[in-house]
């Protein structure tokens, strides 16, 4: 029973840690878009998804951060809450 919990446990985590990721690699690629763009309406959508992409990497960072909180010496935890920490930094537009 145990172990079910364990590695249910781990697939959430690797599974935020990917959306991190790809959130991070979305979001580089919009601005880099986003600097060279000049049509208004595309403009508008790239802003849209970055901003949603913002506020998902927000959701993960608050979900991380309860998770750690509760078990600070679970590694996985940590590697996820630090990849959130470094991602906030990234983010920012």
């Amino acid at each position: 029973m145990t172990q079910d919990l364990f590695s249910y446990s781990e697939s959430i985590v690797f599974s935020l840690c990917k959306e991190i990721e790809y959130i991070k690699i979305r979001s580089n690629n919009i601005k880099t878009s986003l600097r060279t763009c000049h049509n208004k309406i595309l403009s508008s959508r790239l802003r849209s998804e970055l901003d949603k992409l913002n506020k998902n990497q927000l959701r993960i960072s608050k979900i991380s951060k309860a998770m750690f909180k509760n078990n600070t010496h679970d590694l996985s935890l940590e590697f996820l809450f630090e990849l959130t920490k470094r991602s906030n930094t990234f983010q920012q537009i």
